[in-house]
């Protein structure tokens, strides 16, 4: 909902303000008593248009608060809902079952909770409370400025959503900006440091094994976790794929893999519905594991299994993969995303800046 104003020139050499505005859908055009000289002359008609811009501007602000809160005709909402923390808690609830984010939802849900622990009217709402909000995920929970941005982002969401049924007068949530995503360094394996795993004793053989999978392949833990053996397909030409839903994004994905992946894996189970990495549970202790693997190796670099992902993405840009294909590849929505992922190795850039030849 705008309300703008537009002027039409009379004969006797004035401009008149009409305003323009819609109304459930309505459009409405009206003419006011306030008028502006074309060519003012004197004095008094250049003070008469100062005037004049600031009544124009004084009446658009007056006329935007009436229409939002429901004097010019806008029906109130009958939502049964009473305040925001009940309307989010139906919102959440409603994705549960389409999968649209619906754990991000959840988890906004539970931090908003615990920010107005005795609930919150709509009444209470405004602009000075979002940005408490705001502060609360950022610095009081101390979350990580990605968590805090999606959170914040999904309540926005819901503010957008209680506007929309005019459960509020006004749209806070296009007032406050979401915390600002500050991208950690992305940590990856070089192919000769991972060459150098594969040589090396892992007190965990089903995680070493699957971490090596995971480079070879780019997914990621829990997709790995769920595998099972039926989940692999050979078409005709011999090629290896994976079909599965990715468990972030529940987006099927026909993913495909190298021959090498596929024989790293061994001899398949005769039972199809079998997990390919039985008893792999990836907690504390086995992260503790895979480091102390990793120092073993000789590797001085801080990993997680995620970073076998990140490993994966990067390696492939650098031996020249379309990021395009990659970023199907790791069943990414936003090529933003796999942008991330793809950091430059120095040999990439130490190549780069020895294309530039003079001759000097």
């Amino acid at each position: 909902m705008t309300v703008r104003t537009y002027y039409r020139e009379t004969k006797d050499g004035r401009k008149v303000v009409y305003v323009d505005y819609s109304i459930d859908g309505n459009r409405k055009r009206e003419r006011t008593v306030m008028f502006y000289y074309s060519q003012p002359k004197n004095s008094s008609e250049r003070e008469h248009n100062k005037e004049t811009k600031k009544l124009e501007e004084n009446y658009v602000s007056k006329l935007t608060l009436k229409i939002q809160s429901g004097e010019l005709g806008i029906q109130v909402s009958k939502h049964k809902n009473k305040n925001f923390i009940e309307f989010f808690s139906y919102l959440t609830q409603k994705r549960e079952n389409t999968d649209k984010n619906y754990s991000t939802w959840r988890s906004a849900l539970k931090h908003l909770k615990e920010f107005c622990p005795n609930g919150l009217s709509f009444k209470q709402m405004d602009k000075h409370w979002l940005e408490d909000f705001k502060h609360f995920l950022s610095v009081t929970q101390g979350l990580k400025s990605s968590s805090a941005n999606n959170y914040f982002n999904v309540v926005k969401h819901g503010i957008h959503d209680a506007f929309r049924e005019r459960l509020i007068p006004i749209d806070f949530a296009t007032l406050v900006s979401a915390p600002t995503v500050e991208h950690a360094i992305r940590v990856f394996l070089t192919h000769e440091e991972i060459q150098k795993l594969k040589e090396t004793e892992c007190k965990n053989p089903i995680l070493k094994k699957a971490f090596l999978f995971s480079c070879m392949t780019g997914m990621a833990y829990a997709d790995i976790k769920k595998l099972e053996w039926k989940d692999f397909r050979k078409d005709d030409e011999g090629n290896f794929f994976i079909d599965f839903h990715r468990k972030k994004t529940k987006g099927l994905q026909n993913h495909p893999i190298s021959k090498e992946a596929r024989e790293f894996l061994g001899v398949a189970s005769k039972l199809p519905n079998e997990k390919v990495f039985r008893e792999l549970n990836y907690n504390s202790w086995m992260n503790m594991q895979l480091r102390e693997w990793v120092y073993s190796a000789g590797i001085q670099k801080t990993i997680t299994f995620h970073c076998a992902r990140h490993s994966y993405a990067t390696l492939l840009l650098h031996k020249g993969a379309d990021i395009t294909a990659v970023k199907e590849l790791l069943g990414h929505n936003d090529l933003k995303t796999t942008m991330i992922y793809a950091k430059v190795m120095d040999i990439d850039k130490r190549n780069a800046a020895d294309l530039i030849h003079f001759g000097i």
